[in-house]
């Protein structure tokens, strides 16, 4: 199997950089990997191997593509499967009529090595200095009230952007612009992470959506109308269970944490600022109460590396 990487097209910190997919090459054309966001727009490097066998491409930003509207959806005709992390997407491609290829929902598209994994085993509460840890920017202003009401304990807010920050904002960070080493150590020194799996939306969005085919196949497609919201599995979940730090998630329409995880034995729910908070407070002050779950869900969460993932593709 060949693997190219087309960097490009990913953020910053995106855990996608830190796949080392190369390891995986041994230059036989019959099969090709593609990974990386640019591998879609490539056009050289896709016309060089048209005639492979089988081409295959990793896409780790669905169902971020399907709100580009058809364009960038139709891109991914050229490869014969897509792996996705999106089980929504997934259906909705795979049954529409027009099915331009098939497209593989697993996931363990967003995952860790091995090796990360094993660098926080042994973490254990006395680890623990800060109650509470939100990573990552600050897409909709539901995050203002996350933000507000971690920050009445011992917090980390730990970003790589100013973008859509008010001032009040960017005065509860605690930590800017970290590598990603850094960041899962601060994790790991943290007792809970919180956040939403959430994908929010712009009216250009919905209008572009409403134009791929099949989108009615998408699992309440209706509420994303009228609430302008997607689901979205974020990386931060694996990367908290993989550094041994509670999950508490905001419970939505579609819980797509559950496809991964298991809820109240891997991760726990919340769906007001108030019950997050009290949640916190209970948490952080009785933390050996909650520490089984940490355990499970580290345990559970080694199966999602990217050595099981290449071991799907072959």
């Amino acid at each position: 199997m060949k693997v190219l990487y087309n960097a490009g097209g990913e953020y910053g910190d995106c855990i996608v950089k830190h796949f080392d997919l190369t390891d995986y090459n041994d230059d036989t054309t019959d099969t090709i990997l593609f990974w990386g966001w640019n591998s879609v727009d490539n056009d050289i490097i896709k016309q060089q191997y048209e005639s492979a066998n089988k081409k295959i491409f990793i896409n780790t930003v669905q169902p971020c593509d399907v709100v580009s509207g058809p364009i960038d959806i139709l891109k991914q005709s050229y490869f014969d499967e897509v792996f996705t992390i999106c089980p929504y997407t997934a259906h909705v491609l795979n049954t529409d009529p027009n099915k331009i290829s098939d497209t593989l929902y697993t996931p363990i598209c967003f995952p860790f090595r091995e090796k990360h994994f094993n660098r926080y085993k042994n973490i254990t509460i006395s680890d623990k200095e800060k109650d509470v840890i939100y990573y990552g920017n600050l897409h909709h202003n539901l995050y203002y009230d996350l933000i507000r009401t971690m920050s009445k304990f011992n917090y980390a807010f730990s970003t790589i952007s100013h973008h859509n920050q008010t001032e009040e904002m960017v005065g509860l960070i605690t930590h800017f612009n970290l590598s990603s080493q850094e960041k899962w150590d601060l994790i790991s020194k943290s007792k809970i992470s919180v956040g939403f799996n959430l994908l929010f939306l712009n009216p250009s969005h919905i209008s572009n959506l409403k134009m791929v085919s099949n989108i009615e196949a998408f699992k309440n497609i209706d509420i994303t109308y009228t609430k302008a919201i997607l689901p979205q599995m974020k990386t931060r979940m694996v990367e908290a269970a993989a550094c041994k730090t509670l999950m508490l998630m905001y419970k939505d329409y579609w819980n797509v944490i559950e496809e991964w995880f298991e809820p109240n034995k891997h991760f726990l729910y919340w769906e007001t600022f108030e019950e997050l908070e009290s949640l916190i407070a209970d948490i952080s002050n009785n933390y050996e109460k909650y520490w089984h779950i940490v355990e499970a869900a580290n345990e559970h969460v080694q199966q999602y590396s990217i050595e099981n993932l290449i071991n799907k593709i072959k």
